[in-house]
This record gives C-alpha cells, sequence and structure tokens, in this order.
C-alpha cells in the first residue's frame, strides 16, 4: 500500500503561560501572558488571521514528571470482583509519571481496551477465552488460502510481501529480534497478516510494524499483542489511510503551532521551502516510535494513551521538539535537506522527560493565552467558549495560505522507506543541540563541493528519495 504525502500547508499559531497540571503538588511560575498589543486581530469581513509577533515569547519552565504509578498504587484502585475504580484518577497518574515498567503488562491491555474497565476478574478471563478463539479463526483464515485462490488474488499477495518485506527489518537490533531464522519475527508476520484479515479495508501500511514489534515485546503473547495492536490501530487508523487526510491536517496544525510560538523558527522554514513539516511526517505517522529509546517510547505512549486534554497531544509534543532544536536549524541556515538529516539524527538522542515536560508547560502556556488564534483555539485545543463563536460553521475552515507554491507535493508517494536525508548532504551531528552550533557553512556545502543553491529538484522530491525504510535497520 502506498501512501500520499501532502499539498499545500496552511498555517498560523502558539506559547504563553505556565501553570501546574490538574492535581499537581508543587507550585508552578505563572508567566504573564502575551499582551494584546503584541497580536494583529482578525481584519474585518475576513476568514483569517494574522499574527505579528513584535518580541520573543517568554518560555515558561517546564511541567515536572511525576511519580511513577506503582503496582501498590495500582492494586488500590480494584474492588473485591476485580473492576477497576477511579478510572480518571488512575489515567492522570500514569500521564504524570508513567506506569513502572513491570505494571504494563497489566495496565495496557486497560489502556487500549482489550478489557472494559468495569470487568471482573472472571469476566477478563472470559473475554481472552474469545480472543483467543476469535484469533484462531482470523489467522486460519488467512492460512488456509490455497494456491489456486492465491494466484487470483492480488490484494493478498501485495499485502503479504509488503508485511514480509517490513517485519524482516523491524527492531531486528534489539536482542529479542536479532538473528537469522527469528521466530519472534514470524510472529510479527503472522499477527500483521491475522491484522489484514480483521480489517479487510485497512489492511496493512508501512509503519504499523513500528506501532506492533514494542507490544509483542511487552507482553510476549501472540494474542494479547495481537489484540492490544488492535486497539491502538483504533486510535490511529486515520494515520495509515491512503487519502492521508489525517497526517495532511496535523502537519498543518503543527505548522499553526510554530509559526505562532517562534515566528522566527517559521520564518526560516519558509525561506528554506520547508514550511511544509514534511521532516516531522514520521514523527506523527508513528507517535515517535523511532525518536526516542526503547524504554522511552513506551512511557511516550502512555501519556498519549490517557492524556487528559481535549486535544491532540502529539502536536505539542513535535512542536517542543522543534522548539529545542530551534538554534541549531536558524543558526547554521539549514536547508531542507539539512533539516530532515538533521531531524532523524535526534533519533534515540532526545530526552523524554525534557521533552515531556516543555509539550505540557507550552500546552499550558496556549491554553492560557487571552486571545488564542482561531484555527488553534477551534481546531486543536477544541475550546467551546470561543470568543468567535458566531464563526463556528467555520470549525474546518483553513488558515491563511502563505506562498504556497513551494509546498505542493508529489500527487503519489509509494514508499516511506527509512526517513534519512540526502547521501550528499554532510552530517550535522556537530550541531545536535544550540549549545555546541558551528558556524552555517559547516552545514550548507554538500560534500562533493557543489553550492547548495544548484540542487534545483523541489522539497517534496527530495522528500519522497529518501523516505526508503519505514522499519527501523539493524545498528
Amino acid at each position: 500500500s502506498g501512501l500520499l504525502i501532502v499539498t499545500n500547508f496552511l498555517r498560523v499559531s502558539v506559547v504563553g503561560n505556565q501553570v501546574c497540571r490538574p492535581g499537581a503538588q508543587t507550585s508552578k511560575t505563572v508567566i504573564d501572558p502575551i499582551p494584546p498589543e503584541h497580536l494583529c486581530h482578525r481584519p474585518a469581513e475576513s476568514d483569517f488571521e494574522l499574527y505579528d509577533l513584535r518580541k520573543p515569547l517568554d518560555k515558561a519552565a517546564p511541567v515536572a514528571r511525576d511519580e511513577v504509578f506503582s503496582k501498590a498504587l495500582w492494586e488500590t484502585h480494584f474492588d473485591a470482583d476485580g473492576r477497576v475504580l477511579r478510572v480518571k484518577e488512575l489515567q492522570d497518574r500514569i500521564f504524570g509519571g508513567g506506569c513502572a515498567p513491570d505494571l504494563r503488562i497489566e495496565v495496557w491491555p486497560f489502556l487500549l481496551g482489550v478489557y472494559p474497565w468495569d470487568t471482573t476478574i472472571e469476566e477478563r478471563a472470559i473475554i481472552m477465552q474469545e480472543k483467543h478463539r476469535e484469533y484462531d479463526v482470523l489467522k486460519n483464515q488467512w492460512e488456509s488460502i490455497s494456491p489456486v485462490q492465491l494466484k487470483r488474488f492480488s490484494l493478498y499477495r501485495d499485502r503479504a510481501a509488503l508485511v514480509e518485506k517490513d517485519v524482516l527489518r523491524t527492531d531486528r537490533a534489539l536482542d529479542f529480534y536479532k538473528g537469522e531464522n527469528n521466530t519472534h519475527v514470524d510472529d510479527l508476520y503472522e499477527m500483521l497478516m491475522t491484522y489484514c484479515q480483521y480489517n479487510f479495508d485497512l489492511g496493512y501500511v508501512q509503519g504499523m510494524s513500528d506501532l506492533l514489534s514494542p507490544l509483542y515485546l511487552l507482553f510476549r503473547d501472540k494474542v494479547m499483542a495481537f489484540w492490544a495492536f488492535v486497539g491502538y490501530l483504533d486510535l490511529v487508523e486515520s494515520h495509515f489511510f491512503l487519502d492521508q487526510q489525517r497526517i495532511q491536517g496535523k502537519l498543518a496544525d503543527l505548522s499553526s503551532l510554530v509559526y505562532y510560538c517562534d515566528s522566527e523558527l517559521y520564518n526560516h522554514l519558509e525561506k528554506e521551502d520547508s514550511s511544509n513539516f514534511f521532516f516531522c511526517f514520521r514523527w506523527l505517522l508513528i507517535n515517535f516510535k523511532r525518536e526516542f529509546r526503547e524504554k522511552d517510547v513506551l512511557e511516550l505512549w502512555e501519556v498519549l494513551w490517557t492524556c487528559p486534554y481535549h486535544t491532540d497531544y502529539t502536536l505539542f509534543i513535535a512542536t517542543a521538539i522543534l522548539l529545542q532544536e530551534r538554534g541549531p536549524i536558524i543558526q547554521n541556515k539549514m536547508c531542507f535537506a539539512d533539516i530532515l538529516r538533521y531531524i532523524n539524527d535526534l533519533s534515540q538522542r532526545l530526552n523524554l522527560h525534557e521533552v515531556l515536560g516543555n509539550a505540557e508547560s507550552l500546552f499550558h502556556n496556549i491554553r492560557s493565552q487571552p486571545d488564542i488564534p482561531f484555527n488553534i483555539r477551534n481546531n486543536i485545543l477544541h475550546i467551546a467558549d470561543t470568543p468567535h463563536s458566531s464563526l463556528g460553521s467555520q470549525h474546518n475552515a483553513q488558515p491563511l495560505v502563505m506562498s504556497p507554491d513551494h509546498v505542493t507535493s508529489p500527487d503519489h508517494v509509494t514508499s516511506l522507506d527509512h526517513v534519512t536525508s540526502p547521501d550528499h548532504v554532510t552530517s550535522p551531528d556537530h550541531v545536535t543541540s544550540p549549545d555546541h552550533v558551528t558556524q552555517p557553512d559547516h552545514v550548507t556545502q554538500p560534500d562533493d563541493g557543489t553550492p547548495r543553491e544548484e540542487d534545483h529538484r523541489d522539497p517534496a522530491s527530495l522528500l519522497v528519495e529518501n523516505m526508503s525504510n519505514m522499519s527501523m535497520e539493524p545498528a
């Protein structure tokens, strides 16, 4: 299955005040919101808002992570029959501090909908018996396809070939999947083919193996991992639709947030034909699975599943990372290829707790602003009591299109394999943090000495050329 990328991204707006997480014990300093005089408000008779940030926005202190949700706390949330009590409180605790690693195998089936929260111990045992039976039925259906049927079933052949290709390069650097003839790799193939049988319409799309792999590594049980994967795909299924409207919308929303938070960064990206944010595609498609270390990915996913805010929290995590890395990008005058490589080189280097603290601080800053931009208020924060409520019918209205000519994407992207940058772009490893920024000319000249300006390919084509392996290859 191919994936479409995007066309003509629209942008507008975000940043502000520090407040505590609901229920937090420690006090936080609240920074004054952006004064109204620093914003140009909606022009009369206009559908769009323009913003002129005349001074840098203050950065609030990160929100500190809470204590880990422990097994002892978990056991206080059950009644005598095994039903989970005070679910909202439990979810807030997990959002604030994550689960203890040895507790995930018990908690995740609830978070991912394998078990309803209000089931008893006996009811969960019955549910799992039925899950085993249904899994076997689905697996037997695709395993029993005859050679004669297979000859006339091109869709099945194509999906099976793609699944086989992807599982052979998914997390093979991990001991659990390492080596030739690894049965765990075979198990991934079995579960993904079974999902194709479970969900005929969606089938398999590149990137799904990245979501299944950590689940199987955690549960070490095919049936439980499969149904947890089903629950996870129910949450992010729209990421994998061929029209890619969901991912397009998320990239447009990310563009709006960065524009509002940091107009200098946004203006640099636009100048370098990078304001389409294609370089963040992998982040949003598979929920940052490649960007953090294995144990950190599990905690990050828990945060996303238990987020108490009515928003797509991945947008604030992505914005927080970009704001952290703004220094090297701007000071080294990175072009699209440089940015793409730099972003991919951040993989496994990011500090999760720093990112989460900055993301939550950013959310509260934005949420507390006195005049939140229309599209951020309505389309990202989903605040009902908007001062622009008379424009409620424009919930899906797009923000201002700025110089769209350079952000058109190809009509069809048939491979999202390995998101790496062009080989001729020198590595920006020496500029991995704002504290160590080299001179711009160190990253603007390719190895072959050809000036950057002579590469006339459009950014979308350059990205497509280099998105060549959605699965992590062995280190």
